[in-house]
């Protein structure tokens, strides 16, 4: 596509707003930024105009939206630009278009960052130049598809995870290899439905051609759930992988002859898809084993902090969902004393009880949902819970419930934002208080 000269609006001065219109204004567009509040990116070219107050951009002679995945479905910029007949995209679209090396995508609602992480280092490991980018929050890896799709070169490989509310807005997006990881409700708040928030991950499917691959988590009812929702829809790209034998819904297990570590056994999932991945792009299995062995996880994702006093303590703050605490929980080494809450916001308090009940020897609670979830977990029969409010308490108190031998886990099964700018933020200070907790220890003697 010619860029110069195109007339681009860029709504959402978020990091990949900014990285959009960055691009853009590279490759000679005419761009136009624009964020109802003040942005928060550091730095923009002095020549391209940024306008704060305001999320509507100017549509005369406007040839192109490029929104933020914050941007809700009911928005009215969506129906005005179908109106105008103006395209609306997201970054990750826009990626693609810009991008000479071909894309691994990976979705899903819980393990994609793990997952991504992982295909990345199993590919670098064995000598494949590939470039990590997505919503790696956490990592020194952070980057946008935009920008990996500027750095990568034709011989290289991008490695994206991507998320629902990207693939809302993408329209000739076509991965060489789509990863869906698994589908359980979640931002049902910003979807509307579980169906809407599914055939959103399932966009990633639409444009396959014959030539490429689908690896999908078969044992999720969710992942099945779509696949028939889009057999019956007739979708082209499915229809594509599926006649061609490039659909792989089985996958083995790449442990299955090998020593598993805790940290392994965490990341199962994640490795038998990264195996999968790995395999189509010629790598063999000793360079798979020699991969996994030497992948030390992403933070903030199960995550070992330290052990005081015989007590381990496990950062898993980017489990946000009920899912995500019930898989964490089953995972967790036990015994385990869990501290979760936050922001429900799939209304599912009783799912996240049951999974606390069903693992946890004990729960510390936090956050504006923390008093519910211990309500639900009281009127089930369990008693062994308190409020904490703050994350700070809630370790101080676990550490005084805990036992040599327990494990005390952070697995909110919530969203971050009643207390924390981010996940990433609430990982890190559960960090920082564990440091703390294990220097007052040793000063103690």
């Amino acid at each position: 596509m010619n860029w110069r000269g195109k007339r681009v609006a860029v709504i959402g001065a978020g990091r990949s707003g900014c990285d959009a219109a960055r691009a853009l204004h590279q490759l000679g567009a005419q761009v136009t930024l624009y964020d109802r509040a003040e942005p928060l990116c550091p730095i923009l070219e002095e020549d391209i105009p940024l306008i704060t107050g305001r999320d509507i951009p100017d549509w005369e002679g406007l040839e192109l939206i490029i929104v933020s995945p914050a941007l809700p479905p009911n928005h009215p910029l969506f129906v005005e630009a179908r109106l105008r007949g103006v395209p609306v995209w997201s970054e990750i679209e826009l990626g693609y278009r810009i991008a000479q090396a071909p894309l691994i995508a990976i979705t899903g609602t819980n393990a994609k960052t793990t997952t991504a992480a992982l295909i990345h280092h199993l590919l670098t490991q064995a000598g494949i130049r590939a470039h990590l980018c997505g919503n790696i929050a956490g990592t020194e890896q952070d980057q946008t598809l935009t920008t990996a799709a500027l750095l990568a070169r034709a011989d290289e490989w991008i490695v994206a995870e991507v998320s629902s509310f990207q693939l809302q807005n993408v329209h000739q997006f076509r991965p060489h290899i789509a990863v869906i990881t698994t589908i359980t409700p979640d931002h049902l708040n910003w979807h509307g439905s579980f169906e809407a928030y599914a055939r959103a991950k399932g966009r990633l499917l639409h444009h396959l051609q014959p030539t490429d691959w689908a690896v999908l988590n078969g044992a999720d009812e969710g992942i099945q759930q779509l696949l028939r929702w889009l057999r019956a829809d007739g979708c082209p790209g499915l229809q594509n992988v599926e006649r061609n034998g490039h659909l792989l819904l089985d996958l083995p297990d790449p442990f299955s002859s090998a020593e598993v570590s805790p940290a392994q056994l965490s990341s199962a999932l994640a490795a038998q898809i990264a195996a999968q991945v790995a395999r189509l792009l010629g790598c063999h299995e000793q360079q798979i084993q020699d991969g996994l062995a030497t992948f030390r996880g992403v933070p903030h994702r199960m995550e070992l902090v330290a052990e005081v006093k015989g007590v381990r303590f496990i950062n898993n703050s980017m489990c946000t969902n009920a899912a995500a605490l019930g898989h964490s929980l089953k995972m967790a080494p036990k015994p385990c004393i869990v501290i979760a809450g936050g922001v429900d916001k799939n209304n599912s308090i009783d799912a996240l009880a049951d999974a606390i009940r069903h693992h946890c020897r004990a729960a510390l609670l936090i956050g504006v949902d923390g008093e519910r979830i211990g309500a639900s977990l009281s009127a089930k029969g369990y008693s062994r819970w308190h409020y904490a409010g703050t994350l700070e308490s809630a370790v101080q108190q676990a550490f005084r419930w805990a036992l040599p031998g327990d494990t005390i886990i952070l697995a909110p099964g919530c969203a971050s934002f009643d207390q924390f700018e981010s996940f990433v933020q609430r990982g890190v200070q559960f960090r920082e208080q564990v440091y703390r907790l294990m220097q007052s220890e040793a000063n103690q003697g």
